[in-house]
């Protein structure tokens, strides 16, 4: 499907007047499909009565999805999925490699940057390597690691629920072969400075392999809070990993990658379990270029988060510094408690993250859905506010 780029901005906005046909069909990109499905799958999340779909705020996904250019791509490709995706992961190095300043060989693409977090976990916990990590953090690495034999070390994060670099320092042994440093953290939604990442990297020694996943980049509006891909051409240990799951929308496609010295991205390739389909090549290629449609995507996100967090600070409850799509709060009392006064409101709401165990992570939704979690919470904080 060829689409002007008038008809691809013009579908945008519908799909971002109408948050919900994200979740249609692929390949929607013209406006009157689009906005047809929206109101469809809108009238679905707005209901709570019997037989209503739940407004699903658990797993911090991006509920605009793909980008309409990426839509058109997908539903453009499905003829050619018979055909191996070689020149296609090609032809997605060559893009991200010009995008990030480096060489192709500085690339390296996975299903998802999940399937490169695994590959990491398994070169370097074989045979009781070991690997640092916060704790809590995003855990697909180290549980992945523990089936190589790998030796974890998890070092709690400080009072503002941020990575404590100086402890993980103080952590490294002899033995240590990795450290990750997810930054913005998930669970937490904490982020810590490109400086402080600097420092860190700049003090560990040379066999340490550094793993910096800025999955969650793309959501954070701190200043200071920036990419440190330029540090893999340091000389240095380091992998900078990043995803289309977040911000592109593609969590169901599959398509992740790594920034790090050629040696390093070798390693990486060698050890991926898959390779990446046709699909997800495409239609990263073609979201790397709808820039309008990220840009609002990106807008949208931020200002529910905000929304969240005011109202979070109205009610009284604690919540972590967010730069994700997601907002990490302290319910005031056991997790369950909130987590089944949601369900009965048909909503599904995070899972525990010990030793938070009251403690929520909220994902951001669309509008409609970010508005009836804020009633769902005003419900509750009225509910313990009564039982105090």
């Amino acid at each position: 499907m060829d689409l002007s780029r008038r008809e691809l901005l013009t579908a945008s906005a519908v799909l971002l007047a109408s948050p919900k046909a994200a979740l249609s069909g692929v390949g929607q990109a013209a406006g009157a499909k689009a906005a047809g499905a929206g109101a469809q799958a809108g009238a679905a999340v707005t209901g709570a009565g019997a037989g209503a779909k739940p407004i699903v705020l658990c797993w911090n996904e991006n509920p605009y999805g793909p980008s309409p250019a990426a839509r058109a791509v997908i539903s453009g490709t499905i003829p050619g999925a018979c055909r191996y995706p070689d020149e296609e992961i090609n032809q997605l190095v060559e893009l991200l490699a010009h995008t990030e300043g480096v060489s192709a060989d500085h690339i390296v693409v996975g299903s998802g940057s999940g399937e490169l977090l695994c590959a990491l976990g398994l070169l370097h916990g074989r045979n009781g390597g070991e690997i640092i990590a916060a704790g809590p953090t995003y855990e697909e690495l180290t549980n992945y690691a523990k089936h190589a034999g790998a030796q974890l070390k998890f070092v709690p994060v400080d009072k503002q629920l941020n990575h404590d670099l100086t402890a993980m320092r103080a952590a490294v042994s002899d033995r240590t072969r990795a450290i990750y440093v997810c930054n913005p953290n998930n669970p937490t939604g904490t982020a810590i400075s490109a400086a402080s990442i600097r420092s860190f990297v700049a003090s560990v020694p040379e066999s340490v392999t550094t793993i910096v996943d800025e999955a969650y980049l793309d959501f954070a509006d701190s200043s200071d809070v920036r990419t440190v891909s330029d540090l893999v051409s340091g000389g240095k240990r380091v992998v900078v990993l990043r995803t289309f799951s977040k911000i592109h929308g593609m969590a169901g496609v599959r398509c992740g990658y790594g920034i790090a010295r050629p040696d390093v991205a070798a390693e990486i390739a060698a050890a991926r379990m898959s390779s990446p389909n046709i699909f997800a090549m495409r239609a990263a290629r073609a979201s790397l270029g709808d820039k309008a449609f990220l840009a609002d995507t990106r807008r949208r996100i931020i200002a529910s988060r905000t929304r969240i967090t005011d109202e979070l600070t109205r009610l009284g409850f604690a919540y972590a510094k967010p730069q994700t799509n997601f907002v990490f709060f302290d319910t005031g009392a056991p997790l369950e408690r909130f987590d089944r006064f949601m369900k009965a409101r048909n909503m599904l709401v995070g899972r525990l993250f010990a030793p938070y165990s009251n403690w929520c992570r909220i994902t951001i939704g669309t509008e409609p859905e970010v508005e009836a979690f804020i009633q769902g919470l005003r419900a509750y904080g009225g509910k313990r506010a009564a039982a105090a």
